[in-house]
C-alpha cells in the first residue's frame, strides 16, 4: 500500500512538471534587441563609398546574432540614408536616439560623420568608427571613437615614403568635397615640412564628368607622383585619362580606393597604383581576426574579400566589444564607459586603444601595390 502511494505521488509530480514545462515557451518573451544606428550614403554620386563596408558589418552582426548576440540579446542595426549631407546625418542620429539606440556605427564619409558627431556629442551617444580620417572627425570628442588612423597619418606616411625613394615632384588629385580637399591640404603641409612645394592639384567633380580635363591639366605639370583622394569611379576615370594623355607618373592613393574594383574598371592602367591600407591584408587567415572575418563573410555567401569590408567588420567588432562591457542593460552612457575600459584591446592580431580623455583607435597602416593581374603586392 505504501509503495502504491509513493508511486501515485511520483505520477502527480511528473504531471505537474509536464504542465509547467509545456507552459514555459508561451510565457517566455524574446530578448529585446540592442538597437544601433547607422547613417550612411545610400544615394548620390558618393554612394559607392558604402558598398563594401556595409558587407563587412552585415557579416559581423549576422555571425554575432547566430551565436546568441550580446549577453543573450540580438543586435539590431537600423540604417538611414544621409546622401552625404551633414545636416541629414545629424537628423538621422537624432532619430536613432529618439528610437532608443545605444550607439551609432560607422557614418560613411566626412560630411556624414561631421553631422553625426555634432548631434551625437549633443545627445551624448557614442559614435564608433566613422569611415573617414578627416581632422574634425578624428580629433578627440567625448562621444567620438575613431577606429581607423587619420588622413593626416595616412598622407604623412605616403609623403615620407615618396621622399625616401627620391620622388619629390608631387601633385594631388581629389574629389571636389570637403574631406578630399582636407586630405590635399594635409599633403601640401607635409611636403612643405620637407622644404618643398606641391607642384599642383586638381579638384574633380564627384561624378567624374571632368576627370579627363583635370587629368590633362595635371599631366602638363609632369609630376613624378600623383597622390589621390578620390572615389573608385573618379580615380578610374582620372588614371585612365592621365595614361591616355601620355602622362607618366606613380599613383598613390589613400585607403578608400578599392584596388580590385579599380583593376576591373581599367585593367592594365591600374598596375603599379600604390594604395595605403588601414587594416591588415584580408587574405591573411593566419591572423585570428582575419580568419574570423573570412568565416563570417562565407556564412553570408560572400567569398570575395576586401580591405573595405574588413574595415566594416573590424569596426562592428569594436562596437560589439564595447556592448559586452556595457552591462546587462546597456545605455549610451554605459557603452561609452565600456569602450573607454578597453585601455588597449587585442582584437585578434590588431589592437584598438581607448581610455578616458584619449580615443586613439588603431595605429595600423601599410602600403600595397596593385600588380598586373589585379592582386596586391605588399
Amino acid at each position: 500500500m505504501r509503495h502504491k502511494k509513493i508511486h501515485l505521488r511520483f505520477l502527480a509530480l511528473a504531471a505537474l512538471a509536464t504542465l509547467v514545462c509545456a507552459g514555459a515557451p508561451a510565457s517566455a518573451q524574446p530578448a529585446k534587441p540592442l538597437l544601433i544606428g547607422q547613417t550612411y550614403v545610400q544615394t548620390g554620386p558618393l554612394a559607392s563609398l558604402s558598398t563594401e563596408p556595409l558587407v563587412g558589418i552585415r557579416a559581423m552582426f549576422t555571425a554575432l546574432n547566430a551565436s546568441g548576440g550580446v549577453n543573450g540579446r540580438p543586435v539590431e542595426l537600423r540604417q538611414l540614408d544621409d546622401a552625404y549631407d551633414p545636416a541629414k546625418g545629424a537628423e538621422n542620429v537624432k532619430t536613432f536616439a529618439k528610437d532608443g539606440a545605444i550607439g551609432v556605427l560607422m557614418p560613411i564619409g566626412t560630411s556624414s560623420a561631421v553631422g553625426a558627431l555634432k548631434a551625437a556629442n549633443e545627445l551624448k551617444i557614442p559614435v564608433v568608427g566613422p569611415y573617414t580620417g578627416a581632422g574634425p572627425v578624428v580629433k578627440f570628442s567625448e562621444f567620438g571613437f575613431p577606429v581607423r588612423i587619420s588622413f593626416d597619418e595616412e598622407y604623412s606616411r605616403i609623403v615620407n615614403h615618396l621622399f625616401t625613394i627620391g620622388l619629390s615632384r608631387i601633385a594631388f588629385a581629389h574629389n571636389d568635397n570637403p574631406g578630399a580637399r582636407s586630405a590635399m591640404e594635409s599633403t601640401q603641409k607635409f611636403i612643405a615640412e620637407r622644404g618643398d612645394k606641391m607642384v599642383g592639384s586638381v579638384a574633380i567633380k564627384n561624378d567624374g564628368s571632368d576627370a579627363a580635363e583635370r587629368a590633362a591639366e595635371l599631366a602638363k605639370l609632369k609630376p613624378k607622383a600623383v597622390v589621390l583622394s578620390a572615389t573608385n569611379d573618379v580615380a578610374a576615370k582620372f588614371i585612365a585619362a592621365y595614361r591616355a594623355a601620355g602622362g607618366e607618373t606613380a599613383f598613390y592613393s589613400f585607403s578608400f580606393l578599392n584596388g580590385q574594383k579599380l583593376f576591373q574598371d581599367i585593367k592594365k592602367d591600374a598596375a603599379g597604383v600604390v594604395i595605403s591600407q588601414v587594416v591588415p591584408y584580408p587574405w591573411n587567415s593566419a591572423m585570428p581576426v582575419i580568419a574570423e572575418y573570412q568565416a563570417a563573410m562565407k556564412k553570408i555567401g560572400m567569398t570575395e574579400f576586401s580591405y573595405a569590408s574588413l574595415e566594416g567588420y573590424v569596426t562592428a567588432k569594436v562596437m560589439v566589444e564595447g556592448l559586452k562591457r556595457a552591462g546587462a542593460n546597456p545605455t549610451p552612457e554605459s557603452l561609452q564607459k565600456g569602450l573607454e575600459s578597453f585601455k588597449t584591446l587585442d582584437l585578434g592580431g590588431i589592437a584598438v586603444s581607448y581610455r578616458p580623455g584619449e580615443h586613439r583607435g588603431l595605429t595600423f597602416s601599410e602600403l600595397s601595390m596593385l600588380k598586373a593581374d589585379g592582386r596586391y603586392l605588399r
